[in-house]
């Protein structure tokens, strides 16, 4: 059986995923034609990038193509790098409260929670990707399981990927699950967060304080620095006072373990 599919259209998906797996398989089948599902109330009328990913070949199955302006990749690179290759673009820290916490826990509460709807239940998260010019946006990302193994394990999810970045300002990182009630409401089951304060974020550090860190790392002084950003040595030094300043170091050096101890570089 082939899982290619090369068209644009979201419906055209969903229309071609009945004859991925068996319709007994996808509960409900028809809401996944209602893509307000995945819309939050709270963040109106933001975009989101819809996506289904197949766990047992590790491949997308379907990415809309309007990656590039949501999560600062085209379609064709995401779809390239595959799921795995995607976690590289998080934020070192992130990836790891991700799989190491934030995961973790939600899938024991619903293993611990056998009477759980499946068919209902929606997962989300945040996290911080990196963008080409080396900065972070955050990320929301929200599924539910179009196909499960007989210990409900998810093999196939469908959901969106939502820029967040303007809206939401707090050092921490969250799962969230949501199930909705009979008379069609999300009410939150579960709920987890993960502090990540010791981030160039909650330091204050601008995007060229953040670049001037990552050149120090890797052994280039003032002089080499502004050669390489069309900057002058007297701006670098600045910005290195800068950066002493926010994070209450006194020295590069010490900079640098910090930065290499909360996963920065």
């Amino acid at each position: 059986m082939s899982y290619t599919y090369k068209g644009e259209s979201f419906i055209e998906y969903l229309e071609q995923a009945k004859n991925l797996v068996e319709a007994a398989s996808i509960p409900n089948f028809d809401r996944y034609f209602d893509t307000k599902l995945y819309t939050d109330p709270i963040l109106g009328s933001i975009r989101s990038v819809l996506y289904v990913l197949d766990f047992r070949i590790a491949k997308f199955l379907y990415l809309s193509p309007n990656t590039s302006e949501i999560e600062g990749y085209s379609r064709d690179e995401i779809m390239k790098i595959g799921p795995m290759g995607y976690f590289d673009l998080m934020h070192p820290t992130d990836a790891e409260i991700v799989i190491e916490k934030l995961f973790p826990a939600g899938m024991k509460y619903i293993a611990d929670h056998k009477n759980i709807d499946h068919a209902n239940l929606r997962i989300a998260y945040n996290y911080r990707i990196r963008q080409k010019d080396g900065s972070y946006r955050y990320m929301l990302q929200q599924f539910s399981y179009m196909m499960v193994d007989q210990e409900l394990n998810p093999l196939v999810i469908m959901g969106t990927v939502t820029d967040i970045s303007e809206i939401y300002t707090k050092p921490e990182l969250f799962c969230r699950l949501t199930v909705k009630n009979k008379k069609g409401i999300w009410e939150n089951v579960f709920e987890k967060y993960v502090s990540i304060a010791d981030s160039p974020l909650s330091h204050q550090l601008t995007e060229k304080e953040f670049e001037i860190i990552r050149f120090v790392h890797d052994g280039h002084s003032s002089k080499e620095i502004a050669q390489r950003t069309n900057r002058s040595v007297e701006t670098i030094n600045t910005q290195r006072k800068s950066i002493l300043s926010k994070t209450n170091c006194k020295s590069m050096t010490e900079v640098i373990v910090m930065a290499k101890e909360n996963h920065w570089i």
